[in-house]
């Protein structure tokens, strides 16, 4: 991801709705005019992100000398439709353990996502459960993207 954009879009035509603890919400929307609108067509977004070069040391939970600030994916919304009606769809990872205990009582070790147990993405529609490949979801029309942050 390069800075200041998400795919080819600027970040002042994304509406970012952050942070919460440990977890990054991106709705994808452009501005037209004063108003918003749906983007409706495929943005490339990562499956891992960095966002140290975007946190100062004053953060909550970045110390001195961090490298990397890591989150990573583990759901999307998709919607074919308009803003005003139209059908929800979702991809998601399974969850593992939560190491949120360890954030806010500031230990400090680190477990990276390669050691964590294999989690599976699954598509979720109405009443329709599938499992899907990295690669799919990837290509997916994401319209809200959400980040866990790495430990």
């Amino acid at each position: 991801m390069q800075a200041g954009k998400i795919g080819s879009y600027p970040l002042d035509c994304i509406s970012l709705l952050l942070s919460f603890g440990l977890t990054l919400y991106f709705l994808i929307l452009s501005k037209a005019g004063y108003n918003l609108q749906k983007v409706n067509k495929h943005i490339m977004f990562p499956e891992v992100m960095d966002l140290a070069p975007f946190c100062s040391i004053k953060c909550k939970n970045v110390r001195e000398g961090t490298s990397e600030v890591l989150y990573s994916l583990y759901g999307i919304v998709e919607h074919s439709g308009t803003m005003r009606s139209g059908h929800y769809t979702a991809y998601v990872k399974t969850s593992t353990t939560s190491h949120l205990s360890d954030l806010v009582n500031d230990k400090t070790q680190q477990i990276s996502e390669s050691e964590s147990p294999r989690r599976q993405w699954f598509h979720v529609s109405d009443t329709h459960v599938q499992a899907v490949s990295i690669s799919k979801v990837l290509k997916s029309q994401a319209y809200l993207l959400f980040y866990e942050r790495i430990l």
